[in-house]
Formats: C-alpha cells, sequence, structure tokens
C-alpha cells in the first residue's frame, strides 16, 4: 500500500511539472528504499552538526515558487548537459541515486547563495571522514542496496544549506570552506557562502554538488532523466 502511496505521488510530481499545478511530497524516505522506514546499522559514528528546523510548511508547494527561483551558484557557470550530473542518475558506489546537480568547478571557486535565505546549517567545525571508514560505510550502503541516511550525509562532505521558506532549501555541498555565517542569519542572493572543493568524496573530484529540497524530497525524484534537466532549466534563470 506504502509503494502504491509512493507511485501515485511521484506521478503527481512528475505531472505538475508540465502542468504548472501544485507539487505534492507523497514520496518514499530518502534515506532507504520505498517502503522501507527503517535504517538498519552500521552507520559511520560522528558527531552530527548543528542544524536549525525549518518552521512547519504547508503539504503542498506551488510549482510557480520554483520557476526561475534560482541564479546559477558558480560564477560565469552554466547548467550542465551531462544527465548523469542531475537528480535519478544512478550512484552504483553506494547503491543509491544522485538528489542534486553537480557543478564540476576548481577547488576554491567561489560558491554563491542560489537565493535570499536563512542559514539553517553551517559546517564550519568540520572533520571529515578517513578513507578506512568512507570505504567501510560505502560497502555497507552497497550490501544494503541503498544508501542509509548517515552515510549520505558525510558523503556531502562539508555543507551550507539555506532555507528560502515555502517548504524549499538549497544544500551546497563537498566545500573545502565555508564563509563566516552564523546560524539563523540572512543572506542575499549572490552572497559567496563557501568554495567548490571535494569533502566527504574526494574521488568525485573538486565540484559544487547542489540540492533543492522540496519539503520532504527533492526537486527531481521519480522523474525521467529529460523531465529532471527540464524542470532544472525552469527553476534557474
Amino acid at each position: 500500500m506504502r509503494a502504491a502511496l509512493a507511485s501515485v505521488g511521484i506521478a503527481v510530481f512528475a505531472i505538475v511539472l508540465v502542468s504548472g499545478a501544485f507539487a505534492t511530497t507523497a514520496l518514499a524516505p530518502t534515506g532507504g528504499p520505498p517502503g522501507d522506514s527503517s535504517e538498519p546499522t552500521p552507520r559511520p559514528s560522528y558527531t552530527p552538526i548543528p542544524v536549525i528546523t525549518p518552521e512547519p510548511t504547508p503539504r503542498r508547494v506551488p510549482l510557480a515558487k520554483l520557476v526561475a527561483r534560482f541564479r546559477v551558484p558558480i560564477e560565469g557557470a552554466s547548467l550542465p548537459t551531462d544527465p548523469d550530473l542531475y537528480p535519478e542518475a544512478p550512484r552504483d558506489y553506494r547503491a543509491g541515486i544522485h538528489e542534486g546537480i553537480d557543478f564540476p568547478a576548481r577547488t576554491g571557486t567561489p560558491v554563491l547563495a542560489a537565493a535570499d535565505g536563512v542559514v539553517v546549517r553551517v559546517d564550519t567545525v568540520f572533520t571529515d571522514w578517513t578513507a578506512a571508514e568512507r570505504e567501510r560505510a560505502l560497502e555497507a550502503s552497497v550490501a544494503l542496496r541503498y544508501t542509509p541516511t548517515a552515510t549520505l550525509d558525510r558523503v556531502r562532505g562539508r555543507q551550507v544549506w539555506l532555507d528560502h521558506g515555502d517548504g524549499i532549501v538549497t544544500r551546497y555541498a563537498h566545500l573545502a570552506t565555508v564563509a563566516d555565517l552564523a546560524l539563523g542569519s540572512s543572506i542575499a542572493e549572490g552572497t559567496v557562502i563557501g568554495t567548490v572543493g571535494s569533502s566527504g568524496y574526494p574521488e568525485g573530484g573538486p565540484h559544487l554538488h547542489l540540492e533543492i529540497r522540496i519539503l520532504d524530497s527533492y526537486l527531481g525524484d521519480g522523474l525521467s532523466a529529460a523531465a529532471v534537466m527540464h524542470a532544472y532549466a525552469r527553476a534557474f534563470r
């Protein structure tokens, strides 16, 4: 029954991107396979980084809230043309799927806020996991056939999250450094929030991993490659 409801939610969300209706979030949890709310061990051991929990949000997000809402977060960059750099691309090394869009860039390239927002996470104190810890966690993910939430967070490395209201949050991951930002502070679009790096998963090389989270899901969840790229083309200006 739960899997059926998830399928309905995905179908509605796909229709939203084409018709301009309201986006729903009847989607499976991102920390495990559809229909499974458990999260088996093992998990990588680390101290969770403080995060401000956004205020309760509506169950629906109007499509108009996403259209042309964001700027590309790296000066002079464009949206990638490779579907493998978008959400829903497989990530076999951890038995998971991609949940964001990647912008390859040199280490140290400034990362800019994609829209006005409030800082709800900034990893000012961050210790990357060791190669051995990473290998063990990824092997465990492959054995589980999905990536546990804690492992996925560590793979993202050093991060900044911005809450844009309306149930929309952007996550900037694999950062080399973060700017001097305070939790709960408001920042303007285009503000430098950090620099490009490869923390969390150095094998991926330096790039910015950007996620657009919508309530309990992410932009592109459950869509075809063509539909995902279309959705991101509409979300950025």
